[in-house]
């Protein structure tokens, strides 16, 4: 499949736009739902948005946090197409040799916090949307874009609750354009968040019988949780191994704590029960309670993120690898190490892939940037998957 010439001029009219976008999105500092960066690059969004002729609304959790949604419609049904993605970024780090929010062009390639996750992906988006509304392209089906503010810390405040309001039974295939490097990935990695406190008595350091130290204990269970990895992943993902994150106790060395805190970071594949891997951590840490029954310990889910895959049969993933090898050559499907709102979205009933510009390993470091001609490549395989999907609804049970 072709992109016919109309829609084809299309794209090349709006690509420099498209990389003006970018480098605005990319000079707003959206460190988060509530920096005052994050509803400027919403605003720079929807007026590109609004300038195309494309309907834009921005909706409010409860918590006061936005989430926005620009929407076109073909004349007759099909296929509602979402576009998904996150414009806030990460805080910088040390490292950078340029200014993180300059947005400079050197060498064809866009430096900056947030130029690969994932601004350029949301840019790229829009680009698509306007190509779309100029050319009257899209003659059946539906295209929305959805874009939250805190994926970068879970997605609790933003995605989630918008989910939970408005649910996503409308949609039949979704795209998540987190880095990949134009790779499509076909689902990414879980996760399970264990917070373990061991409540002990404070004394002086010099009378240590006078308190009941926490910090051995902790210790005790750092040795004894489950050590063998998970099963292993699909598309060449390790297992999963379990790493303790922090252990955080008293404030003055010369003082016994009351108390030890340990965080646990469980990765999770595909087929693994998140209530499973909690129980076999539980069942560690109650054998170490049995045996210090004088100090209370207690173990806590404090986030669990589901993880996703999508069947690589399916008319979703068969049209990003129809597209991407149309526009870049032969290629092989991925599967992301991280974690992403890909999984709220397949929760949800949306299948999903992963699939955007930018080399995913220079995410939240001080070399992130992406190729402004991947800009371009990213928007006509959009395009091409578009137009396979259009008039291809789900199957749901």
């Amino acid at each position: 499949m072709l992109i016919d010439a109309v829609l084809q001029d299309a794209l090349a009219q709006v690509q420099p736009a498209v990389v003006d976008l970018l480098q605005e999105l990319v000079r707003c500092r959206s460190l988060g739902a509530d920096a005052p960066g994050t509803a400027e690059a919403l605003d720079v969004l929807t007026r590109y948005l609004q300038r195309a002729g494309i309907d834009v609304g921005v909706s409010r959790s409860a918590g006061g946090v936005p989430t926005l949604r620009a929407r076109i419609q073909g004349a007759r049904p099909g296929a509602n197409i979402l576009l998904q993605g996150h414009i806030d970024v990460v805080p910088v780090d040390v490292g950078w040799r340029r200014d993180p929010f300059a947005a400079v062009i050197e060498d064809g390639e866009l430096h900056g916090r947030g130029a690969c996750d994932m601004k350029a992906g949301l840019a790229c988006f829009a680009g698509v949307m306007a190509a779309l509304r100029a050319a009257n392209a899209l003659d059946q089906g539906s295209v929305t874009l959805l874009v939250d503010v805190d994926e970068e810390t879970g997605s609790d405040r933003g995605l989630i609750p918008y989910i939970a309001e408005h649910g996503l039974a409308d949609y039949d295939w979704a795209i998540c354009a987190e880095p990949t490097g134009l790779r499509p990935y076909l689902g990414n990695r879980g996760l399970l968040w264990i917070r373990v406190t061991v409540d002990g008595v404070a004394s002086h350091a010099g009378i240590p019988s006078a308190g009941r130290n926490p910090i051995p204990v902790a210790a005790e269970v750092i040795r004894c949780l489950p050590q063998d990895p998970g099963p292993a992943g699909p598309y060449g993902i390790p297992a999963s191994a379990l790493t303790v994150t922090t252990l955080t106790a008293g404030t003055v060395v010369n003082s016994i704590a009351d108390k030890a805190v340990l965080t646990i970071d469980r990765r999770l594949v595909p087929g693994e029960s998140p209530a499973e891997v909690f129980g076999d951590i539980d069942r560690a840490v109650r054998a170490v309670a049995e045996r210090h029954s004088d100090f209370g310990i207690s173990t806590e889910v404090t986030k669990t993120w589901p993880p996703c895959l999508v069947d690589e049969t399916s008319p979703l993933a068969q049209a990003a690898r129809s597209a991407t090898e149309m526009i870049s050559g032969a290629t092989t499907f991925g599967f992301d190490e991280a974690c992403n709102d890909a999984s709220f979205l397949s929760a949800g009933g949306v299948p999903t892939v992963i699939w955007g510009p930018g080399d995913p390993d220079l995410a939240h470091t001080s070399q992130e940037k992406v190729v402004v001609a991947d800009v371009s490549r990213a928007m006509q395989m959009y395009v091409l998957a578009i137009a396979q999907l259009k008039s291809v609804r789900q199957q749901r049970i």
